[in-house]
């Protein structure tokens, strides 16, 4: 993608030009679509350190703009152009984080309503496109993808297919950003897509942790918080014109040493019962959870070469600092869930060890 932006600099260019000819944009009103969550809340403390002034289109504003009176909200749905639209042009919207666009014709929206009017989209789409098993370790940008499973993954590809599309025709300036799995206040990868917040409990009360094949399987976690961070140094940067980026930790870790973390953190040390792939995925009721495959059959490990090249001076926080918010934020809300409910995890440590001792 890198090489249409220098061939397309010599073409009559749109009136967002003379941002792409700057090393860094001096425009400083940034507009993001959602939020603040998992990974936006990141994007705005960065940008609010930078002095910009910063927009959230989102539903349910009020209890938002009370935690953040430095922030302007605009309510509504990400459905409604209309509301966007007026939003946008209310705010005078210069820079354009997308962080809920989930469909084709959302894009295609967005597009019409930006087109000419920004200096700059960075759409936050997801590593799932690269389809699993991802075909090289650690994975690049540029290697070859395998089909994307599922309609969430597919849809995204769309997105970012349309989008750099009308940077190649258009130069319309976008970057794509693809968030590995992140944890944070609301979600903790660990297993299945739910099953984060009954692992804390689990090892607190000394319950045993149920560990896919030998332990050695790589994941790629990011702290959430930080993948937003990455995103306010790539949004308004003449170098992320055009490209797309993984965004994440800037290593793997191994299943074990993930779960490593929140056992020191918490300083148990429960029984970790480590079960093949294959008996997990073909366990009774397994399907039916929205299991992510990645997280117990796949290895998961992404290069941040092209990041690191483009973005030197970024520093990145410790994924420990994920899990500790993880545990914190959810203790004192008592969100954790009670131990009396039964998940499918006990049945299949149990099936398992009575498989081992030939029951």
């Amino acid at each position: 993608m890198a090489e249409h932006f220098y061939r397309l600099q010599s073409r009559r260019l749109p009136i967002w030009s003379s941002f792409i000819k700057r090393e860094r944009c001096s425009m400083s009103k940034v507009f993001l679509i959602g939020g603040p969550g998992n990974i936006s809340r990141g994007t705005i403390d960065y940008l609010l350190e930078r002095n910009s002034d910063i927009a959230v289109f989102t539903r349910n504003t009020a209890e938002k703009h009370v935690r953040q009176p430095n922030i302007h909200y605009y309510e509504g749905s990400r459905n409604d152009a209309d509301s966007l639209g007026r939003a946008l042009r209310d705010f005078g919207a210069q820079l354009v984080i997308d962080t809920i666009c989930f469909t084709l014709r959302e894009a295609e929206q967005l597009y019409e309503i930006t087109r000419g009017r920004i200096a700059h989209l960075l759409f936050i789409s997801t590593v799932d496109i690269y389809g699993y098993p991802l075909s090289r370790l650690p994975y690049r940008e540029s290697d070859d993808r395998r089909p994307p499973h599922g309609e969430y993954a597919n849809n995204k590809w769309q997105v970012e297919q349309f989008y750099m599309d009308k940077y190649t025709t258009e130069v319309f300036p976008v970057t794509i950003g693809r968030p590995s799995l992140s944890i944070g206040p609301h979600f903790c990868p660990m297993l299945f897509r739910d099953w984060g917040k009954f692992a804390v409990p689990r090892m607190k009360a000394n319950r045993p942790i149920l560990v896919p094949g030998d332990g050695n399987g790589l994941m790629h976690v990011g702290w959430g918080y930080d993948v937003g961070r990455m995103a306010g140094r790539i949004i308004g940067d003449r170098a992320a014109i055009g490209k797309d980026y993984t965004l994440s930790t800037p290593q793997c870790i191994a299943r074990d040493d993930y779960i490593s973390l929140f056992t020191r953190e918490l300083k148990v040390d429960p029984e970790r019962v480590y079960i093949p792939s294959h008996y997990i995925e073909t366990f009774a009721g397994v399907n039916a959870l929205s299991p992510i495959p990645h997280l117990y059959r796949h290895h998961m490990a992404f290069s941040l070469d092209k990041f690191k090249h483009d973005f030197p001076d970024y520093e990145w926080l410790p994924l420990l600092h994920g899990v500790k918010e993880f545990i914190v934020e959810n203790e004192a809300r008592s969100a954790f869930p009670d131990l009396q409910i039964e998940i499918i995890e006990d049945r299949i440590i149990a099936e398992w060890k009575k498989r081992l001792a030939g029951w």
